[in-house]
């Protein structure tokens, strides 16, 4: 159960740092380039990963966040179906 708990915290964290990212990747617009290096080698492998499986760039838009955040939601909805009683992490 704990190693559970840990992989639901560790989740939210990626969604969070994902969240933050695509953020920053909007401030670009404005001229503004500014990206955390311990960001970027955290998300960076994943993007490469999900990149490399599947192709998600259309047109000008990258849709990997999008696949990312929809394959840990999907992750974290089968551990909490099999154990609800973790449902605070969620």
């Amino acid at each position: 159960m704990i190693v559970l708990e840990a992989i639901l915290i560790f989740l939210n964290i990626i969604i969070y740092l994902i969240f933050f990212d695509v953020i920053l990747s909007w401030l670009t617009l404005f001229w503004i380039r500014w990206r955390p290096q311990f960001i970027a080698s955290i998300i960076d492998p994943l993007y490469a990963f999900v990149r490399k499986i599947i192709p998600t760039r259309i047109w000008a838009f990258d849709l990997t966040p999008i696949v990312i955040l929809i394959a840990i939601y999907f992750i974290s909805w089968v551990i909490l179906t099999i154990y609800p009683e973790l449902g605070i992490w969620m």
